[in-house]
Order: C-alpha cells, then sequence, then structure tokens
C-alpha cells in the first residue's frame, strides 16, 4: 500500500510538471510558427535521461532508500512525467516526415539520454 501512495504522488507531481512544460512549450513554438510536438518531444527526452540516472542511483547496493524512492521517482514521477500515448497520437497524426522525424528522435534520443544518465551513476563510488 506504502508503494502504490508513493507511486500516486510521484505521478501527480510528474504530470504537474508535464502541464507546466507543455504549457510553457506550446508559448514558445507559437511564437516561433512551429507545428512540432515540441513539449511531448522534450518531456520524453527528459523523462528517458532521468529514468536512466535516477535508476542508476536507487539501484545501488546497500542505497538504503532504493525500493521505495524507485517507485516514487522512476515509476512515479517519470511515469507521469512522459507521455509516450501522446507520442503515438501526434505521431499518426502528422505528416509522414514530421512522423518519421519524431520518432527517430525520440526514440535514438531518448536511448542515448537514458544510457547517458546510467553511465553518469555508474563510475561514481558514493
Amino acid at each position: 500500500m506504502k508503494h502504490l501512495a508513493l507511486v500516486c504522488l510521484g505521478g501527480a507531481f510528474g504530470s504537474a510538471l508535464r502541464y507546466g512544460a507543455d504549457q510553457l512549450l506550446l508559448r514558445m513554438a507559437a511564437k516561433l510558427a512551429v507545428s512540432f510536438p515540441l513539449a511531448t518531444l522534450a518531456v520524453n527526452l527528459v523523462g528517458c535521461f532521468a529514468a536512466g540516472l535516477l535508476f542508476g542511483l536507487v539501484t545501488r547496493e546497500g542505497f538504503k532508500y532504493g525500493p521505495d524512492l524507485k517507485v516514487l521517482l522512476i515509476t512515479g514521477l517519470c511515469g507521469g512525467l512522459t507521455t509516450f500515448s501522446a507520442f503515438a497520437l501526434q505521431t499518426v497524426n502528422t505528416s509522414p516526415a514530421k512522423a518519421g522525424a519524431n520518432i527517430s528522435v525520440s526514440v535514438a534520443g531518448g536511448l542515448l539520454l537514458a544510457w547517458v544518465g546510467l553511465a553518469i551513476t555508474s563510475g561514481s563510488s558514493d
């Protein structure tokens, strides 16, 4: 039951962050006359990096609060922040060129940033 509460708490905060990023980036895109799903792309890339970084930190052997922080920050926060369902819907509802670009950058960038997040945490001794 504790983990469910932690997921809900993290998810609420992640969803609020997602909403704020969406509003900010939608305004920026409108000013620049950009018709690309920048907000979804940005939160997916940031979420992938954060998930890799956090996973590397909270799964370290001997990390006291690992299981609790894992569900709070990775399942809850990152799950509330990232929006792969929005990504899919926006991708299928755009031109083939924009869809291809969105898929390529989201997948390649997300995998790269998750790897960087893990790499950052795997070398430190804290």
